[in-house]
């Protein structure tokens, strides 16, 4: 979900005057789309501007239970009655409503609700109708649409409307970021579609946002912002309507900005490739020189004075559907409660191919608890809990697995960077510095070794992002450059992030620019290790004081998320070729088929690393506007591919 700096909440004035508004103009004709609607209408908005939206039209579900009262209403000024989330029926057909609202309301309440339809609170004859309309509110108060039908019928039945009529009305929408999709599909909302063709004056902005779109320019979009702002002539700066067209205004702007931010990125990264021979990219399994961004320290890192979000705007993504970890899961439900096993496990290996060395695996699960302990050790079964990280507390689980003993070790733990250093790193991105950034899911090649050698924050025996006890294992990790909140649509960076696996370091949460973290510390001077990272370094056959001798040691960790556990050991002895996935150190010969299939040269070792992922993450964000990076069955399908076979999971 996208976050920035958000405006405060419409007031119940503002709402009431935003439901009785309407524009005559409310349609385009034709049917052929100006811009192909080839993609979900979900996927074609951001989760911010659909926040946006929602908020506008329905005030939420606090003001819809406790002002609206869930209840037919009549919002004053040239509304009819109004029902859901901004349902006016004075604005719609019978057929139309019936459609509508048929099986989610009784066929009563059709009945005389259906009675209202057409009818508005317009000249002429505005008194007698305004007395009518507040009589037939009394008469239907005792109909009461729950929060989940109205916010049902909303995204089920108005949003695909209203994004097909914005799709059939202007060109040149696929070119836009989904932010500002999402502004001028709240511009339909509220003044219909018709406004882009009209000729009467009042609609002149709305014809120029058309021209403009026409021409598919960048420059004569970058102009959209200013004519969403000059409407406010229409009904004066101080109403409702225009602090609404301002704040469109200013989530186009935040899209605009967020594709410049990231073009910049991608051609710093492409600066001097440009003359490369035409080849097919090879993978790369090796380290690089050198870690690509500044490795976290032990003191907390300052916040500079600077307009942008803030420490409290920090939040784990509400919204599975729009975080790459969880969008290609099936919902399971938060807060389940199961038994893990080793079998369970080692079926993830499978599903997910993953290549793993010999000797203990590590395993990380990202959104997880254990139930009613910090820690379980050696056992055959850990009762687990699902749930979702928030950047500030120790919500992730991480342990080993003894694979021949088919026994496990457990610790409460982090696999995701902390809420201050979100903050910095959108401050870092605007002078061009990257700093901060989320692990995706995969299996990953760790070494033991030093972290932040010769400095205040060394560490000995950490286990290190690299294949080597000094190097650094190129990836793609996710970053977000613009917002604190991680979503599909971030900015996906090939690089070295030095993500390693160390104690927190803190009494109150931990310290990570995106490593893996544990509760505990390490002392400089005695080289001793502890809290559970200690234990875990025990799990791992390491003792709780450095010795020189672990330097070298190489671990798999699978990095997975609690959902992922939860849905395979529910599965447990019934077939789960539906959880087959691709991702980040997947191998074999599904993995080469997708290679070939996406023009990479071939590769050895037939392994997932950062070329087939990058190019993978291209792939999706090219046909789809967003990213995950994991290869799914339903992927493979949207995307056209053919790589699984029955019989290799």
């Amino acid at each position: 979900m996208d976050v920035g700096s958000h405006p405060a909440a419409p007031s119940a004035e503002d709402l009431f005057e935003m439901l009785g508004y309407r524009e005559a103009e409310t349609s385009v004709a034709g049917t052929v789309e100006a811009t192909v609607l080839d993609i979900p209408w979900s996927d074609a908005i951001s989760e911010r501007a659909r926040s946006f939206i929602v908020g506008w039209e329905t005030g939420g579900r606090a003001f819809y239970e406790r002002v609206i009262k869930a209840r037919p209403v009549w919002p004053e000024f040239a509304s009819g009655i109004t029902i859901g989330c901004g349902y006016d029926l004075g604005y719609h057909r019978p057929d139309e409503f019936r459609a509508d609202w048929q099986g989610r309301l009784p066929g009563a309440a059709i009945e005389r609700l259906s009675r209202t339809i057409g009818f508005r609170t317009d000249e002429p004859g505005r008194p007698a109708k305004v007395a009518q309309a507040r009589a037939l509110v009394r008469s239907l108060a005792d109909i009461v649409i729950p929060w989940e039908v109205a916010i049902g019928q909303f995204d089920e039945g108005k949003m695909p409307k209203l994004v097909s009529q914005l799709y059939r009305s202007l060109d040149h929408l696929d070119r836009l970021h989904p932010h500002g999709r999402g502004a001028l599909l709240s511009l339909v909302f509220n003044r219909g579609s018709g406004g882009f063709v009209s000729s009467k004056d009042r609609f002149r902005e709305m014809r120029a946002i058309a021209r403009a779109m026409a021409t598919g320019e960048r420059s004569e979009m970058a102009r959209i912002p200013d004519l969403l702002r000059a409407m406010s002539r229409v009904w004066g700066d101080g109403s409702s309507l225009a602090r609404r067209r301002r704040e469109e205004a200013d989530l186009f702007e935040a899209g605009l900005s967020e594709e410049r931010l990231t073009e910049a990125v991608v051609a710093l990264r492409q600066h001097g490739e440009a003359e490369a021979p035409a080849a097919p990219l090879a993978e790369q399994h090796e380290d690089v020189a050198e870690a690509s961004d500044d490795e976290e320290t032990v003191e907390e890192p300052a916040l500079t004075e600077a307009p942008g979000p803030t420490v409290a705007d920090v939040r784990w993504n509400p919204n599975d559907d729009d975080h790459p970890d969880y969008r290609h899961l099936p919902r399971a439900g938060q807060g389940a409660t199961f038994d893990l096993t080793a079998a369970d496990l080692e079926r993830l290996v499978r599903l997910n191919v993953f290549l793993v060395r010999p000797g203990p695996l590590v395993f990380a699960l990202r959104g997880c608890r254990i139930a009613g302990a910090d820690r379980r050790e050696d056992v055959e079964v850990l009762t687990l809990v699902d749930q979702r990280p928030d950047h500030r507390d120790y919500r992730c689980v991480m342990g080993v697995l003894d694979r021949e003993a088919g026994r496990m070790h457990a610790y409460r733990a982090s696999t995701v960077p902390e809420a201050r250093a979100l903050v910095t790193g959108v401050q870092k991105a605007r002078q061009g510095i990257f700093e901060g950034n989320l692990l995706p899911t995969g299996c990953y090649t760790y070494t033991v070794g030093t972290h932040r050698a010769g400095t205040s924050g060394e560490i000995r025996g950490v286990l290190r992002l690299a294949s080597t006890a000094t190097g650094a294992a190129e990836v793609v990790a996710l970053r977000s450059l613009q917002d604190v909140v991680y979503d599909r649509r971030d900015f996906w960076h090939r690089c070295a992030p030095a993500d390693n696996i160390h104690p927190g370091r803190r009494r109150e949460g931990f310290s990570s620019l995106g490593c893996l973290t544990l509760p505990g510390d390490y002392d400089r001077g005695s080289r001793s290790h502890s809290g559970l990272w200690a234990d875990f370094r025990v799990a791992l056959g390491m003792g709780r004081t450095f010795a020189a001798s672990d330097d070298g040691r190489q671990f798999s960790v699978m990095l997975l998320t609690g959902a992922d556990a939860l849905l395979v050991a529910g599965l447990r002895g019934a077939p789960a070729e539906g959880l087959r996935r691709l991702r980040f150190g997947s191998t074999g010969a599904a993995v080469a088929r997708l290679q070939a299939q996406m023009g990479l040269a071939p590769d050895r070792q037939r392994l997932v690393g950062p070329v087939t992922r990058a190019a993978f993450v291209a792939l999706q964000q090219r046909r789809l506007g967003w990213a995950d990076g994991i290869l799914s069955p339903e992927m493979e399908a949207d995307l056209g591919l053919d790589v699984f076979r029955e019989g290799e999971e």
